[in-house]
């Protein structure tokens, strides 16, 4: 749902609009990964829809693609999704000018918001430069902009590897309406960031178990993105459900709903172990696609560099759904090509 705002209006439309719970797409390809699938990327736009997110943030930064590819998949989202839920996309490519360039085709295709980052190519001098970089991006774009500091990892200027003195400056920038905290960070991580712009900006950690403190202490009123779909299904939204019921303050439904989820915890541990995102930056958006399409995605692998998901590890994922009451696909050939890709008849090649 592109937005009907000023840019000197964006905090205020965020304020009153994004509310909800935000998940990732990853790019879907033909089987053998040399073109995009149109069909499976709409395929999984309706079913992170059906699962109740309020909007969807367009990763195309997980894995080889052009420049010209990552348009083509906005498009698609962009197209699909119309009028259904918001969108954003990833700016958190190689360069600034790769940042704006796909700012600018995704506020031409219907996007809403940026999730902004500092590119790949960038090592600050000084955390002046850090902001005069960044309000250079964001003033190239009428977009709404998610502020995204897990890129940078600049521990010389800050302990957390983000300058929390930069803060306040950076909120106040027009278009700047929220900002998302990365995954396994500590909670202190984030509630720094609600201590010094909380009444500035929305402030969004995707973590479950933070909700309790950050939704009902701190009025967090968006979550994401992350893979919410890999613990629930458009029939069982509990997390949906779970951030809701936070959110009307009904603890006694939230601590059930939360616990409903905690038997996944060991397994997951175990198939994600060898992957440190805080670190090193890594997305493990080929883990998600599989758990995504055990719960009814589109799968497909992602093109390298990207992970590879061993049997052990995969056994492990679905081991982890079945603890918790789903019941994850069964014919992983179908995964490896694409579940559109499969019904059109699509096979891995034997030798």
């Amino acid at each position: 749902m592109a937005p009907q705002f000023a840019k000197p209006e964006a905090k205020l439309w965020a304020r009153e609009n994004f509310k909800g719970l935000e998940a990732p797409i990853f790019p879907s390809f033909t089987p053998d990964l040399s073109e995009l699938d149109e069909d499976g990327i709409r395929w999984d736009v309706n079913h992170i829809i059906a699962n109740g997110m309020v909007s969807i943030l367009i990763a195309g930064e997980v894995c080889s693609m052009t420049q010209e590819e990552r348009k083509r998949f906005v498009s698609i989202v962009n197209d699909e999704a119309k009028g259904r839920a918001f969108t954003s996309v990833t700016a958190i490519l190689e360069s600034v000018e790769q940042n704006i360039d796909i700012m600018k085709h995704h506020e031409k295709t219907g996007g809403t918001l940026a999730l902004l980052g500092h590119p790949v190519a960038y090592d600050p001098e000084s955390e002046e430069e850090i902001y005069r970089n960044y309000k250079y991006m964001c003033d190239s774009t009428d977009l709404a902009i998610q502020f995204y500091p897990g890129r940078l990892k600049a521990k010389r200027f800050h302990p957390s590897g983000w300058p929390m003195d930069l803060l306040p400056r950076i909120a106040e920038i027009e278009n700047v309406v929220a900002a998302k905290i990365t995954g396994s960070v500590p909670l202190t991580f984030t509630l720094e960031f609600f201590h010094r712009i909380g009444d500035m900006v929305l402030v969004a950690d995707p973590t479950p178990c933070n909700w309790f403190v950050t939704v009902t202490k701190f009025g967090q009123q968006w979550a994401g993105a992350a893979p919410f779909y890999s613990t629930q299904t458009p029939e069982d939204q509990r997390n949906v459900k779970l951030f809701n019921a936070l959110v009307r303050g009904d603890y006694d439904e939230a601590f059930k709903l939360y616990w409903q989820s905690e038997g996944n915890s060991a397994f997951s541990w175990s198939a994600y172990s060898h992957v440190n995102y805080a670190e090193t930056g890594i997305v493990s958006a080929y883990a998600d696609k599989y758990t995504h399409w055990c719960n009814g995605g589109n799968g497909g692998l992602l093109r390298p560099p990207a992970g590879r998901l061993y049997d052990y590890q995969r056994e492990a994922m679905r081991a982890g759904l079945r603890a918790i009451g789903l019941t994850p696909r069964e014919n992983e050939e179908e995964f490896f090509v694409g579940r559109v890709n499969y019904a059109k008849g699509a096979r891995l090649r034997r030798y």
